[in-house]
């Protein structure tokens, strides 16, 4: 960052300033006026002043090291993002190739379960016809045994039986009164 065109000016009256007052102590000096040299020195620590704080100014002022500090953190910043969005993207890309494959394996397993299913129908449309001639064939053979025929009462034993319960004897009432002892 160069010199704005009011600090060049502020810069060239300091050095006209300090340039003077250079001359007046020179002049006050070769004549022996004491009050000249210092006015000649007040004139010098003016311009010497000013010129220390056009420079201050300008130090505090001067943003280029900060300018190309943000410039950098924005490029990092940037890339940063650009990176993140291409990760985002990444990520959908996966979750979408792992949604497919969910499906397809839910589809697959469908048909798997499909299949079997099928082939424990018709695994058991085959057996039933025999199971049923088995079942069949068990119930006749126990008709001929006569499990089935008409059972007789199994027969009861003796049970003890207990003497019909008996009134109870009326309790004479107790007396509440006051002094009075138990029954």
């Amino acid at each position: 960052m160069g010199l704005t065109a009011n600090s060049k000016a502020a810069v060239a009256t300091a050095a006209g300033i300090l340039i003077s007052g250079f001359a007046v102590i020179i002049r006050s000096a070769s004549a022996h006026n004491a009050a000249g040299s210092i006015g000649g020195a007040c004139l010098v620590m003016v311009g010497l002043t000013l010129a220390i704080l056009i420079f201050v100014r300008r130090w505090v002022c001067d943003t280029r090291d900060e300018r190309r500090i943000l410039a950098a953190t924005q490029r990092e910043a940037q890339a940063e993002r650009t990176r993140m969005i291409a990760a985002q993207a990444a990520q959908m890309n996966e979750m979408g190739r792992l949604r497919q494959e969910r499906a397809a394996e839910r589809a697959r397993n469908r048909a798997i379960l499909k299949a079997e299913r099928e082939k424990l129908q018709a695994e058991f449309a085959n057996t039933r016809a025999k199971e049923l001639s088995e079942a069949f064939q068990t119930g006749a053979e126990m008709e001929r045994a006569g499990v089935f025929k008409k059972r007789q009462q199994p027969v009861r034993g003796n049970l003890l039986t207990f003497p019909k319960k008996q009134p109870a004897a009326p309790e004479a009432e107790r007396s509440r009164e006051h002094g009075v002892g138990g029954p």
